[in-house]
């Protein structure tokens, strides 16, 4: 909303930086440009929204009443905000460019009330959120000293499109290639480092079985 009363050139009434001059020409103008800002943040209300401000004669005053209710900056708000950002994960978003999308809107509202987090948490909180399919990535970034989250986004948003949904056993391989350090133990001979859909003895044997059949 600060953004479309800047474009139009009506937020330094709103915030009161440009007050109402003693001229009754520049007066009239000021009030008309007033009048303008109020409807234009009333307009993007809610029908319940509207009742905190149906009093307001200024765009100042209506502006002041919603930003107590809606951008609070104590201690109840972080953790509110806190138990959301932690809550988040991709299955509820449906997307991963939604769920994205969420998480960096929650570190914004964060950082606006004075908490910021580290590099380290946000990417812990973003990977925790993220299927088990993707669990091999913690591994991959592990030793990434600095975290590029534009470019932290662009990569989980091109392994959303190599795994694909219900793509499990395409995640596993991805997993066994990106970490060299998970061991995957075989269950069909026993060996290290495949699986039993991959494994060869099981593969030869199911030949046998087409063949004899």
């Amino acid at each position: 909303m600060k953004m479309v009363l800047q474009a139009k050139d009506l937020w330094e009434i709103v915030s009161g930086k440009e007050e109402k001059p003693s001229q009754p020409t520049d007066a009239a103008d000021w009030e008309r440009r007033a009048r303008k800002a109020l409807a234009t943040i009333v307009l993007s209300l809610a029908a319940e929204e509207k009742e905190h401000i149906i009093d307001c004669t200024t765009p100042k005053e209506a502006w002041n009443i919603l930003e107590k209710l809606y951008e609070g900056k104590g201690r109840n708000r972080k953790f509110m905000l806190l138990q959301d950002l932690f809550g988040m994960n991709m299955d509820a978003s449906g997307s991963m460019d939604l769920y994205l999308r969420s998480v960096k809107e929650k570190m914004s509202e964060l950082a606006v009330i004075g908490l910021k987090l580290e590099d380290d948490v946000k990417l812990a909180i973003i990977l925790n959120g993220l299927p088990e399919e993707y669990r091999y990535l913690a591994v991959t970034f592990e030793n990434v000293e600095k975290i590029d989250f534009d470019e932290l986004s662009a990569r989980l948003r091109e392994e959303e499109k190599k795994i694909g949904p219900h793509n499990g056993k395409a995640a596993l391989k991805a997993r066994v290639k990106f970490s060299g350090k998970l061991r995957l133990k075989c269950w069909q001979c026993g060996e290290m480092g495949h699986v039993q859909a991959d494994c060869p003895q099981g593969k030869s044997k199911k030949a046998e079985a087409k063949f004899a059949m």
